[in-house]
């Protein structure tokens, strides 16, 4: 009996758990940075983490910190964490490619501030992860500021819940490869690019909002393909797929689902939805209503 008990109470004391910021511009991985309590804006306290502990599941919240450097993985292949803002003390974290870490394994959520902000003009970034907007307009769940060098995230991306929160937002020239699946949130695109980017791939599907005009994928150009998406091109009731100028290379399984009436459930093939199949090459250059 004592022995399950103290087994009972090891397992307890390995529980994921939430980490608030105790500084500003510092190192994600920095002596006494993540405390167990919240203590308000950039302020925290109670048991410190110590760096290289965390569980599968932890989450880091910014707590209103800006500019946390992720100079390292915070998670790894097998202990996947969350790095995050909150609605109420907002803060950030930033990346720079200079970094060099390859490979973050952590899911990107926004609360009322930009998640995390990733710069740099060498090497790239491969992000292992969901991305999500947040609840605040310009509270991307990633904002690249990046050129010329490739982002990679293998995972989901969804738009936020208030105007201009995108999960995605390119702001300079840089390139992306998305394998996963980009979808509108209530309030804003999936991902967005209003600046001239670079070549781009989503291996995945495109998907548009049943309840507002926000699209899965917004690219701000209706005459260059800048994106190719294989998959397929889901449009909501409101919402399209895609808007701009994209290469549509469906495989022998994709498609094009359109809305037929107001009863149409979003991705729900049914006979009140229209399936199209079509070629490669397919310049899709604005929103179904």
């Amino acid at each position: 009996m004592k022995l399950l008990a103290v087994l009972f109470l090891f397992s307890a004391s390995l529980q994921a758990a939430t980490w608030y910021a105790a500084a500003g511009s510092a190192n994600i991985n920095a002596a006494s940075e993540w405390k167990a309590t919240s203590g308000g804006s950039c302020s925290a306290s109670g048991t410190t983490l110590t760096w290289g502990n965390q569980l599968d599941g932890d989450v880091f919240d910014a707590n209103g910190c800006t500019a946390i450097a992720v100079n390292v993985d915070p998670g790894s292949v097998s202990v996947h964490v969350t790095l995050q803002t909150n609605a109420t003390n907002g803060g950030g974290f930033t990346y720079a490619m200079a970094a060099n870490i390859g490979t973050l394994h952590a899911h990107i959520i926004a609360g009322t501030t930009v998640c995390l902000n990733i710069s740099g003009n060498a090497n790239g970034l491969t992000i292992v992860g969901n991305i999500q907007g947040g609840t605040a307009s310009g509270a991307y769940g990633i904002q690249g500021s990046f050129t010329v060098v490739t982002l990679t995230i293998v995972g989901n991306i969804t738009g936020g819940s208030a105007g201009t929160c995108y999960g995605l937002a390119i702001t300079t020239s840089g390139a992306y490869a998305i394998t996963g699946n980009v979808t509108a949130g209530t309030g804003a695109h999936g991902l967005n690019l209003n600046a001239g980017g670079l070549a781009s791939t989503l291996t995945g599907n495109c998907v548009g909002s049943d309840t507002a005009n926000f699209v899965g994928c917004s690219w701000y150009s209706t005459s260059t393909i800048q994106l190719t998406v294989t998959g397929n091109l889901i449009n909501g009731l409101k919402g399209g797929a895609a808007t701009g100028a994209i290469a549509f290379t469906p495989g022998p399984t994709n498609y094009m689902l359109f809305a037929k009436d107001s009863s149409y459930v979003l991705g729900v093939i049914d006979s009140h939805a229209t399936k199209l199949t079509t070629g490669t090459g397919l310049y899709y250059t604005g929103t179904v209503q």
